[in-house]
């Protein structure tokens, strides 16, 4: 193997996990001289930046850049990382998780068995402190049930009705459950490779994780795709655009290639955790650049790039408290993309719904 990796990471006071997340790089089996590590410092003010000057100066496949000015969001350190890479491939790390240790070498594999110009497999979501590890969501069967309970919060019950109802019928009729059109669903799945998106728009339905992925240097330089500026949907945007213009595309429904660390204690928590209304907003602009993507696509790539995503942002704003004007933007944010999001009777319903419950509750706060 001639060809090089990229790995990025965006950093920002991840100290007490940052050596955690390099070392999964480094001790990764394709063998450090394969890899570019290039660790971008987004002015860390608890020693983070010490850390990565360490690394760069141990390994030789690693690189520390330091932003001038902090940027407030993961987006503005992964676009610098991208600008500086000169791997054939490119892939993406957030610090405080991990890579499996053959993540690197199955994933570049896999894209080279079958010419894909993007790879990627199935992660495990760990809670770190409370002892639970959840497999990531897939619409295929796989063959890790034994290992691993489903994850469910993809396809939240944001109607309030019972769970039968929901799972049987109603989430069905909102965003069509499977959209079959070249792999069965009666059986396990191990690979799914396909030419393009349209081929199998259900792969939109997994969650848009930009790290659980391999991509084709032109793939991303081609086609100019960036992280946009949301705090929060940015991972979304950047991974939909790859999916709409790769050529080849594979998916290893059985392979873990990583460990994702929920931190959910109060003084440990990401940014992306701690939910406010400009997360929800960005992530409606996000969901509107989405949209707005996907023209030209056929109706099944338009609705399940957006609508299962609806469902889990519904059942953030439902549990979340804000002021009379907070629920005012996020409507007219709602609004916005119902203007341009019309695709069937379906996906106006879903959307009603939730302008619907914002309205009612804008009409029982007070100034």
């Amino acid at each position: 193997m001639s060809e090089k990796i990229s790995i990025i990471l965006p950093i920002f006071n991840v100290g007490d996990h940052l050596r955690g997340g390099i070392d999964s790089l480094v001790n990764q089996t394709i063998g450090q001289d394969k890899l570019e590590i290039i660790m971008v410092n987004d002015c860390s003010t608890d020693g983070s930046d010490k850390i990565i000057d360490e690394y760069a100066e141990k390994y030789d496949c690693c690189i520390a850049i330091h932003h001038e000015k902090n940027s407030g969001a993961a987006y503005t350190p992964r676009n610098t990382g991208l600008s500086h890479c000169s791997g054939d491939y490119i892939m993406f790390l957030d610090p405080d998780d991990r890579f499996t240790p053959d993540a690197c070498e199955i994933l570049y594999n896999a894209a080279k068995e079958h010419d894909a110009e993007m790879a990627f497999g199935r992660f495990r979501r760990i809670f770190e402190y409370g002892g639970k590890v959840q497999k990531s969501y897939s619409p295929y069967m796989d063959d890790l049930s034994k290992n691993y309970p489903d994850e469910v919060f993809e396809t939240a019950n944001f109607l309030d009705v019972p769970d039968f109802l929901w799972d049987n019928f109603i989430e069905g009729f909102l965003y069509g459950k499977t959209i079959e059109k070249t792999y069965p669903r009666d059986k396990p799945l191990d690979v799914i490779h396909v030419d393009n998106i349209e081929e199998e728009p259900d792969l939109l339905k997994m969650p848009p994780s930009v790290w659980s992925k391999i991509y084709k240097r032109e793939l991303i330089m081609d086609n100019n795709i960036r992280f946009q500026p949301y705090i929060s949907g940015d991972d979304l945007a950047f991974t939909l655009e790859a999916f709409l213009n790769a050529k080849g595309i594979v998916l290893l429904n059985n392979f873990m290639c990583y460990d994702y660390y929920i931190r959910d204690l109060p003084e440990d928590k990401s940014i992306t955790n701690n939910v406010n209304v400009r997360l929800l907003d960005e992530l409606m602009e996000s969901y509107i650049y989405c949209r707005k993507k996907t023209e030209g696509f056929s109706k099944d790539v338009k609705n399940v790039s957006v609508n299962p995503h609806l469902l889990y942002w519904t059942n953030t704003w439902k549990n979340s408290p804000f002021t009379k004007d907070e629920n005012k933007l996020l409507l007219s944010k709602v609004n916005k993309l119902k203007k341009i999001h019309h695709t069937d009777l379906k996906t106006k319903m879903l959307l009603t719904s939730i302008s619907t419950a914002l309205e009612s509750k804008i009409q029982i706060q007070k100034e």
